[in-house]
């Protein structure tokens, strides 16, 4: 009786070994002639010694979520570091200290353009005032003239952060000394100075004296208008 192979069965050595060298991608090695390497390989894990291959099923491949989350998480804290370190080096000193975050113009166009109003004032004693932990001098400042803008009345409030609030953005001001304003209107009714250190000139001889951190000078237009000289 002739014996029939299931189509179940597992194929031979011989089928197997034919069918690797056709399916086999890569050169034959010197110690088999006919056959590489892995086919040597492959073809000794599938024939197990019967005369018949045996089906091997490759565990499942693990997928490295591990290092696709953790390369994930390295490259958020380099930016998260280098965000740290951008905003370090415009808030901090050497010392550890905050300075002043605020613009710092290079030059009189600039810095009067920045303005909504330029007036030479006589400041007033002021009030302190507590906003989200802010605190502030709100002072009533004596219009003595105007280079820039329409003063609101005789006297304008004049709001600044004084040193020791304890802020980065401070204006070390004097009741009772005199002074060019550079303000910036605000909503409701107040003005403040451009800068910490540029918004105020002392007023001294006639003349508009900068403070040690300003070197811009004011321009012979708005001195003229002061009625005074840099």
């Amino acid at each position: 009786m002739k014996r029939t192979q299931s189509k179940n069965a597992g194929i031979s050595a011989k089928q197997a070994e034919s069918l690797i060298r056709r399916a086999d991608p890569l050169a034959p090695s010197a110690a088999a002639p006919d056959l590489s390497p892995r086919a040597t390989r492959e073809l000794s894990v599938l024939y197990d010694g019967s005369g018949s291959a045996t089906a091997v099923v490759a565990p499942p491949r693990r997928r490295r979520v591990g290092l696709i989350a953790v390369a994930a998480c390295g490259a958020a804290v380099v930016v998260a570091a280098a965000a740290v370190f951008a905003v370090n080096a415009t808030t901090g000193d050497s010392d550890g200290g905050l300075v002043a975050d605020e613009p710092v113009y290079g030059a009189a166009q600039e810095l009067e353009g920045a303005a909504d109003l330029i007036v030479r004032a006589e400041l007033g004693k002021g009030a302190e005032r507590t906003v989200d932990d802010v605190t502030s001098i709100q002072a009533p400042a004596k219009v003595l003239a105007t280079a820039k803008g329409t003063a609101p009345g005789p006297q304008v409030t004049v709001s600044y952060t004084p040193p020791d609030a304890g802020g980065p953005e401070s204006a070390a001001l004097t009741p009772g000394k005199e002074y060019v304003f550079l303000l910036e209107r605000q909503d409701d009714g107040r003005f403040t100075l451009v800068n910490s250190t540029q918004g105020a000139y002392g007023v001294g001889g006639g003349r508009a004296v900068a403070g040690e951190s300003n070197a811009v000078m004011l321009s012979p237009g708005v001195l003229k208008a002061l009625r005074l000289t840099g």
